[in-house]
């Protein structure tokens, strides 16, 4: 064979082998499996069977949300379209268990059995005497029951007046696969549709609709955008896109929109659980939102603000310091890490992030470049270094260390309660604690928060007694590393034996079967989790792989605007309690 020959084959094979290599990489990618997703039909959600349960929160005050139950009398009529044949059924169940267990009364219909506007005459008919508002909305919407009856609350039900929002369907979404228009009516406004003979079909509704007032629709958030506007990434966090849009492209603020929004459009049955659990249970301890004032045309209804009461929050600051530690790469500094900087690690005593390149000024972020490799496999120099490099510098500040990801919301104030009753003093470290073999560790995507003690064990220990170099799986590697240097691995279930620290989703954890036979999670865990919503608890610490928009909606429902009318109740202090049962014993 010729040596040109030889040359030939060898670039030939070389091209062959590099081609086999690239089609190898692209099969095992995220947009391989994107692009599997999007041809699949139909592009729906799948939805299965399932319970989470109920579950209460006993120190809350919801006098005022009662009030507001039993004035502002809200029939919710909840329709599926001809398409949603297959889960639909199934969907309308979760609607039940979730959101609608809050309306005064709940119908549920399907459009092959009877047309929507028939249903919205058979209401009138059989119950217009229950009732001050009808809400119709579509299978898909996810409604915060209390916002609603604040906005409705704000109107005479004895008024000829609607509102109503458009939702634009979105192929290649797992819900919105139906454009629909939600209504609302005053019980004056369905009865003159019911008796000017205006519900025989949309024309007539339509005509009918014209000659009445329409109320502001903004908080129903209408949404018909084009699909090239929304990245195919947020498929299957859809919910909260139409607040999203409009922050990004009409300049509006997260609090109004996360906080004023009567529904959601286009969720998930999944995402409905978790809603509930964000909304109605999670919330920061020693922080009471503030309440608005509520102007009625009905007396009884008539709410006098309440203003935000932070005291025991900022008394936690002072007493319990941590310093935050955000691990980060160039790509993230503008969607993480500026997330993380308008949120949760503003009630860090302080926050750093970390990333690769040095010399970076972003405004607003204190980023330090450790000059270390972003890959996967060198995190463990890249956190050694991190720690090492806020010790030093900021080690004075800080009573206790906490290291995150830029994809996880920590609820600081919660971090703090589990903290306070240890002395930073000794060496001690919390998380959401995985095991390997024989090695108990922290999951690194929930985060873990380490003493100041164990930080300097760290510092001084790490190169004689912990794996040398910059290779390793950080967080299985620090956990191999602070127990060479007895560091004891906190447990950081409540007193209810539930969760804080979650290293995934929350869908995860709440969602009884939500993942297959063998998925690794459980394989890991080293600790067993309740089902449903009593997984986790009510001060929940850290969440992993949550969005930038998703931290600005946590943010808004955990510390500006909470479902109205639901004020968060925090148990008081053992003590406090000991001592009013003991008053309570001698009264008796």
């Amino acid at each position: 064979m010729k040596l040109r020959d030889w040359f030939r084959l060898l670039i030939l094979s070389m091209l062959f082998w590099l081609l086999v290599l690239e089609a190898i990489i692209f099969f095992n990618s995220t947009t391989f499996t994107d692009l599997i997703e999007l041809v699949q039909t139909p592009y729906k959600e799948t939805i299965t069977s399932y319970d989470v349960g109920l579950r209460s929160e006993h120190w809350d005050d919801v006098r005022i949300a009662r009030i507001l139950q039993e004035n502002v009398r809200v029939h919710c009529l909840v329709y599926m379209d001809r398409s949603d044949y297959k889960y639909g059924a199934q969907k309308a169940k979760h609607i039940e268990k979730s959101w609608g267990r809050r309306c005064n009364r709940l119908t549920i219909i399907d459009q092959r059995d009877i047309p929507l506007l028939h249903a919205c005459r058979q209401i009138y008919e059989e119950f217009h005497n229950e009732l001050d508002w009808l809400l119709v909305v579509y299978l898909d919407s996810y409604v915060i029951m209390e916002n609603l009856r604040y906005l409705l609350a704000q109107y005479s039900p004895s008024e000829e007046i609607y509102f109503s929002a458009e939702h634009a369907v979105h192929v290649y979404a797992h819900v919105g696969q139906v454009s629909t228009t939600d209504y609302i009516f005053s019980s004056e406004a369905l009865e003159q549709l019911a008796t000017r003979s205006c519900l025989q079909n949309e024309i007539f509704l339509r005509e009918c609709l014209t000659r009445m007032r329409t109320g502001p629709s903004e908080w129903l958030l209408p949404f018909d955008v084009p699909d090239a506007l929304i990245p195919y990434s947020l498929r299957n966090n859809f919910w909260h896109w139409p607040c999203s849009f409009r922050v990004v492209y009409h300049n509006q603020s997260w609090e109004s929109c996360f906080g004023g929004a009567v529904l959601y459009p286009y969720a998930r049955a999944m995402q409905m659980y978790v809603l509930e659990f964000l909304l109605y249970h999670l919330r920061p301890y020693g922080h009471l939102t503030p309440l608005p004032e509520l102007r009625s045309p009905n007396p009884l209804t008539n709410i006098a603000s309440r203003p935000l009461n932070d005291q025991l929050a900022k008394l936690m600051y002072r007493s319990v310091r941590i310093i935050c530690l955000v691990l980060t790469w160039p790509k993230k500094y503008m969607s993480g890490a500026r997330a993380i900087s308008e949120t949760w690690g503003r009630h860090c005593n302080r926050v750093i992030y970390y990333g690769s390149s040095p010399g970076t000024t972003i405004s607003g972020l204190e980023i330090v470049g450790l000059n270390a490799s972003d890959t996967r496999s060198k995190l463990w120099g890249k956190t050694k270094a991190a720690f090492r490099h806020a010790y030093r510098n900021y080690g004075h500040e800080a009573d206790w260390f906490y290291k995150a990801d830029d994809d996880t919301y920590a609820v600081m104030e919660n971090m703090r309660k589990l903290l306070k009753p240890y002395s930073p003093r000794n060496p001690i470290y919390f998380g959401s604690p995985f095991k390997l073999g024989s090695t108990l560790y922290m999951s690194g995507g929930a985060g873990y928060v380490l003493s100041k003690s164990a930080v300097e064990l760290l510092n001084l220990g790490a190169a004689e007694n912990c794996q040398p170099g910059d290779q390793g799986t950080e967080d299985y590697v620090m956990g191999k590393c602070l127990s060479l240097l007895e560091v004891q691995a906190g447990d950081s279930r409540d007193l209810l034996g539930r969760q804080r620290f979650f290293s995934l989703s929350l869908e995860h954890f709440l969602i009884p079967n939500r993942d297959d036979e063998g998925f690794w999670l459980q394989e890991y865990l080293y600790q067993t989790t309740g089902t449903g919503l009593e997984c986790c608890s009510t001060y929940s610490i850290s969440i992993h792989n949550v969005s930038p928009y998703e931290m600005h909606f946590l943010e808004t429902i955990l510390y500006k605007r909470r479902p109205y009318g639901l004020l968060a109740g925090h148990p008081p202090p053992r003590r406090l309690r000991e001592n009013r049962l003991r008053k309570q014993q001698y009264n008796f």
